[in-house]
């Protein structure tokens, strides 16, 4: 593992209003450094049922000194009863890599 290494989590979320209350939750929590959000449309099969929904996708960063409690509370602000929650440990730039740090406590 690098001495850069950051936590990301990737999630949707059903409207803008439930994304941004959710990032906003986890920023005032000091769980994450910063969300980014946009629209999406999802294809799925849910009850035996072909489906698509609008949706917006949820992307955090945080650090890895925080990942259970991130990954507690992110789990168990998320509104819907099967969240998509995809974790990843990236390497990113020294300078962004304090920042994120600087941003979660650590």
């Amino acid at each position: 593992m690098s001495d850069s290494q950051i936590l990301t989590c990737y999630t949707t979320i059903g409207s803008e209003k439930e994304a941004h209350e959710l990032i906003n939750k986890l920023l005032n929590s000091k769980l994450i450094a910063c969300g980014v959000t946009w629209p999406a449309t999802s294809f799925f099969e849910w009850k035996g049922k072909v489906d698509n929904e609008e949706e917006y996708i949820i992307y955090c960063k945080t650090s890895l000194q925080v990942k259970d409690r991130f990954k507690k509370e992110i789990d168990r602000q998320h509104p819907y009863d099967v969240p998509c929650l995809l974790f990843s440990e990236v390497e990113t730039n020294a300078s962004y890599f304090k920042w994120v740090q600087e941003q979660t406590g650590n």
